[in-house]
């Protein structure tokens, strides 16, 4: 029977009627036989369904999430907390997440101290539209128990929160946290708008765990911190001022600090002098971390009478308040400090404009420290051969962080000398020509370029194919560019364009490029729970 139909099936043949007529008898059968399968389905997936109502509470029951040892669940709890920062009073993440799993585990989150030890405290956000988030920030509080707290209290300046929080509010937020300083391990204060009035509530609290310590808004008088910059653990401060000065006179433990970061609140008017820049150098025996952003204000001195060793610094960044650091200052600080265990250094320095004095340069520091790992250069301080030697002085240069945006003079204009006029006008692709040479910088495996102009695709392509080559055991790992948006809205950036293939074929070899358009980041609309929090 199916060998005799088979031939016209999909055709436009029509059936005589003896051959209507042995169909149909042929497919009553059929539907018959299917009915009856049909039925057999139904009953075999009614006894499925009460076999699955049988099976699944009682599966439950012995279920391996619902016989976690508390430790084990305690466990994965806190592995779901975020990484980098605190967590947020959102529902959206752990812990607050956790506890709408079900009943077992909310009860589980609520009576683990440590799921509740970090938080992030916006202080627009807890006032704005609601009278429950300060309650329920002080339960929050108050669940860490004894557990070591890490806190960050924001009071940034927004267009919607400009006047949404006065100075009392503020002032009683900061008592309700000094509450539970004796639990303090890691505090923030960040652009509070009402400084002295919060730091007034700072006062004589007690901070026997404190480990680090950072404060930044205009404060003119840190007197009500002598408590916590004493603190016996004290090990990491970072302080952003309007009053820099002020600084090294303060009742810090230096000799115990292993971080110190000093920032100017207000760009291009605050600064210290280079003496007591490099006294703190001396007062830190201990630093392994040291961050700066400010101004030094010295005329020209006599520093070879200063000598400091400092044994354990690995890190030293300068980042330049308005105004770019002279080779001077590099001179008078290399010739001052020994660093022997230096490995990333980052130091906003022009070259030589003229002046005799101007004659120490970053090829110098290649030399006296050539294990140094981590650079970070100004592409328009450099001319083609300075790069050049820069870039050969440091050997064992792993990642190198490439600034390629135009200097700028002390009014904020862009520098229009005779001496930065002759420098390249395309900077990143010069470095990119000079990376060619797989000998200039021959372990590199990351380099990030900021602001760059443009660059060219050929550029890049010939410059990714000599350095990354699958026999090379210290090819380039990761490639990270930023392109200029807002020098010139009446131009637009030129960013090369790697189609999918070819990503594909450079993440197969274990490179990992970005390109993205470097744009400021933008205000939300409204506070949340993640205000002031890094983009």
């Amino acid at each position: 029977m199916e060998s005799r139909f088979t031939h016209h099936f999909g055709t436009n043949y029509v059936p005589t009627d003896e051959e209507i007529e042995v169909l149909g008898a042929d497919l009553l059968c059929r539907t018959e036989e299917l009915t009856r399968i049909d039925g057999r389905i139904r009953e075999l997936s009614e006894q499925r369904d009460k076999l699955l109502a049988y099976i699944e509470p009682r599966q439950a029951l012995i279920s391996h999430p619902r016989r976690l040892p508390l430790d084990i669940l305690e466990a994965i709890f806190l592995a779901c907390l975020p990484t980098g920062r605190n967590a947020v009073m959102s529902a959206q993440e752990a812990p607050l997440l956790l506890c709408r799993i079900c009943s077992a585990w909310r009860t589980a989150a609520l009576s683990m101290p440590r799921l509740w030890a970090s938080l992030h405290i916006p202080i627009a956000f807890i006032y704005a539209k609601s009278d429950t988030r300060r309650p329920a920030l002080e339960q929050w509080l108050t669940r860490a128990a004894a557990s070591a707290m890490r806190l960050s209290l924001c009071n940034m300046s927004t267009p919607w929160d400009v006047s949404s929080t006065s100075d009392d509010e503020v002032a009683a937020l900061v008592e309700l946290v000094a509450k539970f300083s004796p639990r303090w391990q890691n505090v923030e204060f960040t652009w509070m708008t009402s400084s002295n009035a919060a730091a007034r509530a700072l006062a004589g609290i007690h901070t026997p765990r404190l480990e680090s310590f950072t404060f930044a808004g205009h404060l003119s008088d840190f007197s009500h911190f002598d408590q916590v910059l004493n603190s016996p653990r004290l090990r990491a401060v970072s302080l952003s001022s309007s009053k820099l000065a002020l600084v090294p006179t303060l009742p810090i433990a230096w000799h115990q600090l292993t971080t110190l970061v000093i920032h100017s609140a207000q760009e291009g008017r605050s600064s210290i002098s280079l003496a007591d820049f490099i006294s703190l150098f001396g007062r830190c025996p201990q630093l392994v971390s040291f961050q700066v952003a400010l101004r030094v204000e010295d005329p020209p001195f006599d520093y070879r009478s200063l000598s400091v060793t400092m044994s354990f610094l690995e890190e030293f960044t300068v980042v330049p308040s308005y105004l770019y650091f002279h080779n001077w200052y590099l001179a008078c600080i290399m010739h001052c400090v020994s660093m022997p265990k230096l490995r990333r250094f980052h130091f906003p320095i022009l070259e030589s404009v003229g002046s005799e004095s101007d004659n120490f340069s970053l090829a110098s520091v290649g030399e006296k420290y050539p294990l140094l790992e981590d650079l970070a250069i100004h592409l328009a301080s450099l001319n083609s051969q300075a790069l050049l030697n820069v870039l050969h002085s440091f050997p064992a240069l792993t990642r190198l962080v490439a600034n390629a945006c135009p200097l700028l003079r002390g009014d904020g204009d862009v520098w229009n000398s005779d001496w930065d006029s002759q420098r390249d006008s395309c900077g990143t692709a010069r470095l990119l020509e000079t990376l060619l040479d797989t000998t200039v910088c021959p372990q590199l495996r990351e380099l990030e370029i900021m602001e760059a102009k443009a660059l060219n695709k050929h550029t890049l392509v010939t410059f990714l194919s000599a350095r990354v080559q699958v026999e090379s055991a210290s090819q380039l790992r990761s490639l990270s560019i930023s392109f200029q948006t807002a020098w010139d809205d009446s131009k637009h950036s030129t960013i090369p364009h790697l189609s999918p293939a070819e990503r594909e074929y450079y993440c197969s070899l274990g490179l990992t490029i970005s390109f993205f358009p470097h744009t400021p980041p933008k205000h939300p609309d409204a506070p949340s729970p993640w205000t002031g929090l890094p983009l």
